[in-house]
């Protein structure tokens, strides 16, 4: 499992593991980070706060396989094992390699997972750490981000294995049964997210059918889980009014994102919103099309046509307006909810 600084990664790796013993599984975490500093610690290697990138190449790799070693050595013992590490880190403006690929073959994973969290939560937890204090920008955490998922990716895609990008806030039963019932379906909930703006009645109405598919055993992905528009726009009202900056606090910890970069950080976070929602299409067996509204989406046209052309079912709960496009990328339409969920009910069984 990998994610970047600031992702939540190691919290949501802990939410996993207090699932699953709560449904009798025991799940052995090695989380690389916290055991080449334990590792340091007892060669006698003191390392200042914040400093350890800024070690030797041959002391990192040196650490790095030392931990590898063990892990694999004591994995042997333990039938469910999740190692929690980056695959890369973004460092005074350039990528240091966060994994060992000879190892990686040896410990030959099951599976690869990325967890991604919005940019802005992310940026407000490197605030917190002294590593990471006002080093990043909002754009650097953005691409890093990007890159981190890229790799871990690519690794999958070399080593012939499943990945899967899953959003920090998502419930934690998600991994669990990416591990434990990988014959589950998978399914990419579409639905017009800009149009339901703020409107709260159809937005709990999503959450609550997302909730009915999830409770019938369906792995689903939400891609308004992660949502980076809703701090754009704090940011766009914040340059109109004169601002420099934009102001985001949490717990505390405040954050002061450049606007003379807002450009680039637009064009990133809706390059970035397409990508992705394609990633959670592509790590997905069907679409399932949750449309309440009489506007048309751009978003969900496009998702419907992705899906569509690259051999995904899409089953649509449709109350929309008419259109032959939208009737044309469609693999079936209901007429509401209990129709869609008692077809997808059979279809598993």
């Amino acid at each position: 499992m990998t994610g970047i600084s600031g992702s939540g990664r190691n919290e949501y790796v802990k939410s996993l593991v207090d699932y699953a013993r709560g449904l009798g599984k025991d799940i052995k975490v090695f989380e690389v980070g916290n055991m080449m500093f334990s590792l340091a610690e007892s060669l006698g290697i003191k390392i200042l706060e914040g400093k350890i990138l800024d070690l030797s190449t041959s002391t990192l790799n040196y650490l790095r396989t030392t931990v590898f070693e063990r892990i694999l050595r004591e994995s042997k013992e333990h039938e469910d094992v999740i190692v929690s590490t980056h695959a890369c880190f973004r460092w005074r403006r350039h990528l240091l390699q966060g994994l060992d690929f000879y190892y990686l073959n040896l410990f030959n994973p099951d599976v690869y997972v990325s967890v991604v969290d919005e940019v802005v939560p992310t940026c407000l937890r490197l605030e917190k750490s002294p590593q990471w204090r006002s080093r990043l920008s909002l754009l650097d955490v953005l691409t890093w981000r990007d890159e981190e998922v890229f790799l871990t990716k690519s690794i999958a895609d070399f080593q012939r294995r499943p990945f899967y990008m899953v959003p920090r806030k998502d419930h934690p039963e998600t991994l669990y049964k990416l591990m434990y019932n990988r014959d589950a379906k998978k399914i990419y909930l579409s639905y017009p997210i800009t149009h339901l703006g703020d409107d709260r009645d159809l937005l709990s109405a999503k959450d609550r059918f997302r909730e009915r598919l999830r409770s019938l055993g369906f792995i689903v992905f939400d891609p308004g889980q992660i949502d980076d528009v809703s701090y754009l726009d704090h940011m766009l009202k914040a340059k109109d009014a004169g601002e420099e900056f934009a102001d985001f606090e949490s717990e505390g910890v405040a954050f002061k994102a450049e606007l003379r970069d807002l450009q680039k950080i637009r064009e990133s976070i809706y390059d970035q919103i397409v990508a992705r929602d394609y990633q959670l299409i592509d790590q997905s067996d069907l679409l399932v099309v949750y449309y309440q509204i009489q506007v048309m989406s751009p978003g969900v046209l496009s998702e419907m046509s992705y899906g569509f052309s690259n051999n995904k079912d899409v089953l649509v709960v449709f109350k929309g307006p008419e259109s032959p496009f939208f009737h044309y990328y469609s693999t079936r339409i209901f007429r509401d909810e209990e129709e869609i969920l008692s077809f997808l009910v059979k279809g598993s069984g």
